[in-house]
């Protein structure tokens, strides 16, 4: 669509264009392969240096993202629905939700990209979740980047689904990114010219797995290797860490050389949503409608790559892996604004709904960033002062699985038909005679015998069910985790009023692996651009638990329980929190 600069929205509401990108890490350097976003949002806007996602995984990440709550706040009361979290009521239809309250207060909302997963179930043309979105337009295998098949809509209430052609016909075009940017923009144009308010969500799979490279990049990064960072491949503390990361065993040849093919093609999807951002950029001045529009980009969680040795994914409470990034530009933000405050996921909606003019949400458990984003450099110092300095981080694990669960992109497909993509997959176990149903009994055998597994494991439903506690203030800069197993993720959880049909408490049985961690990140530093920061302290290698005092540990668990107990809204206590919420702080 062709619109002119002149036709730009004449309405007082400000547009706003959210990116959330899949995977992408902050302490790895997954911020260098996007100078455009760095100087058009970062530069041109604010940067926020401490946020962090509230879980590490995909699914419940975007829910409390999309609907502004807490983990155990859009927790299914069974542990099922999606990793277990019920993400289509907290997306669509909870009076939380982000997109419905926002197309309710007038904007034209749309949505391109990865939402959520499992897309073809969510958007099933015989019955799709349509509430909120006036203009879909979205892949409905959101995990391939070269899907053909689409789910459209548009603000008349038609929808349908749309196809690029079939599986042999596959061709460079079809590319992801390229499509919901391209798909993205023909909705915005639309909105100018109508001179509607609007929301755009883009959601590009990259830089996740198989990260495949955008076809005018492939050339790019060919001589980089994943950082060699304190934690990479040590066994240095791992004695004391939860059972399934202290039994990985060391990372054999194959394993890192798989580790940097990925790291170059991830770092390839990722200058291809650089290079989506700034096209878009470029289209919204065109069009006049820069100037009225906020801009964001946040990730739904980070990635390690061979820390630890675990492999490559998420799930953990390390910085690798609940560090994201933050971007923001728009009306009223001070281009180079630094935000140095514990920020988080849940605080997204909050701030859209502002920025909307709609009151705020006491469903909400985030806070608006606006006024740290807007405020006068004179003032911020005592905002940041008056913010939160803790949050609870959490996480139930969704399988037993391995390093293999990976793909990883290898080549192809070409500009014209029959060059399908190759793919190769990750390496699991260093022992050729295993099978995956060895793997567990290795696991279970091995408890505190570092490197002595033959799987690398990346979850782990024995071992890998946490709550982190993550404390950033101006005395203290630490992360206070507790661990529990498997029958604390099947055991029954009471319920409000009676009922015990829920599952899943957060305790130590007997009988399971349990640990608790403490690390200290030393100083809090100013460190954006230059990731990765090569301090072992910021590694999470030197568990200081057991060397702290008694009645230190006593207060972390009280301050860990507090910050899940004060925030509790459903009906399921997964914390024995009874009636009492308090606690004497002691950070």
């Amino acid at each position: 669509a062709c619109v002119a600069a002149s036709s730009h929205a004449e309405h007082s509401k400000h547009n706003i264009v959210y990116v959330m990108t899949d995977d992408q890490d902050v302490e790895l350097g997954g911020l260098t392969p996007m100078p455009k976003t760095r100087r058009l949002l970062g530069e041109g806007g604010a940067v926020g240096e401490a946020m962090y996602v509230a879980t590490p995984i995909c699914c419940p990440s975007r829910t409390e993202t999309l609907s502004g709550r807490l983990y155990h706040n859009v927790l299914s009361d069974d542990l099922g629905g999606c990793m277990h979290v019920n993400h289509t009521h907290y997306i669509f239809d909870h009076s939380s939700s982000l997109f419905p309250a926002l197309q309710s207060a007038g904007y034209m909302t749309g949505g391109f990209g990865k939402i959520i997963n499992g897309q073809r179930n969510v958007f099933n043309p015989e019955r799709p979740r349509l509430v909120g979105w006036d203009w879909l337009s979205i892949p409905l295998d959101e995990g391939d980047y070269f899907c053909a098949e689409y789910f459209e809509k548009r603000p008349n209430g038609t929808f349908w689904k749309s196809s690029l052609g079939s599986a042999a016909e596959v061709v460079d075009k079809w590319y992801q990114t390229s499509q919901i940017g391209n798909r993205s923009l023909e909705f915005i144009a639309a909105a100018v010219a109508l001179h509607r308010p609007f929301v755009a969500y883009l959601g590009p799979h990259a830089p996740h797995y198989s990260a495949d490279a955008p076809p005018w990049l492939r050339g790019e990064f060919m001589d980089l290797k994943a950082p060699r960072t304190p934690a990479w491949n040590t066994s240095e503390g791992q004695v004391n860490k939860t059972m399934h990361v202290a039994q990985n065993p060391p990372l054999t040849s194959e394993m890192v050389e798989y580790i940097d093919v990925h790291f170059r093609d991830r770092w390839r999807a990722i200058a291809g949503v650089d290079d989506m951002i700034g096209l878009i950029i470029e289209q919204l001045e065109r069009w006049g409608a820069l100037n009225s529009t906020y801009m964001l980009l946040t990730s739904d969680h980070g990635y390690k790559l061979g820390e630890w040795r675990l492999g490559c994914s998420k799930e953990h409470p390390y910085e690798t892996d609940v560090h994201i990034p933050f971007f923001m530009r728009g009306p009223g933000i001070v281009p180079g604004t630094r935000i140095a405050a514990l920020t988080s996921n849940i605080d997204i909606a909050p701030t859209l709904i502002e920025i909307a003019g709609l009151p705020a949400n006491p469903e909400h458990d985030g806070n608006s960033l606006l006024p740290l984003l807007t405020a006068p450099a004179s003032e911020v110092a005592v905002l940041e002062r008056g913010w939160r300095t803790s949050q609870i981080i959490e996480y139930l694990s969704v399988g037993t699985y391995y390093n293999d669960h990976a793909k990883l992109w290898l080549s192809g497909p070409s500009a014209t038909p029959g060059t399908p993509v190759r793919y190769g997959a990750g390496p699991w176990t260093n022992n050729p005679s295993f099978t995956k149903s060895d793997c567990p009994a290795s696991e279970g055998t091995t408890a505190g015998e570092v490197g002595k597994g033959s799987c690398w494991f990346v979850d782990s439903q024995a071992s890998n069910n946490w709550l982190a506690l993550r404390v950033r203030n101006s005395t203290h800069n630490f992360v206070y985790i507790e661990s529990y197993g498997y029958r604390a993720l099947t055991a029954t959880a009471p319920v409000q009023g009676g009922a015990s049909h829920a599952k899943g408490i957060f305790a130590c049985l007997n009988g399971d692996f349990c640990q608790s961690e403490l690390y200290g990140y030393g100083a809090i530093t100013a460190d954006y651009p230059t990731y990765p920061v090569m301090a072992r302290e910021r590694w999470n290698v030197d568990n200081l638990f057991a060397a702290t005092p008694t009645h230190i540990q006593v207060a972390l668990h009280a301050e860990l329980k507090h910050a899940y107990c004060s925030t509790r809204r459903l009906a399921v206590d997964r914390m024995e929190c009874g009636s009492s919420t308090s606690r004497t702080s002691n950070f």
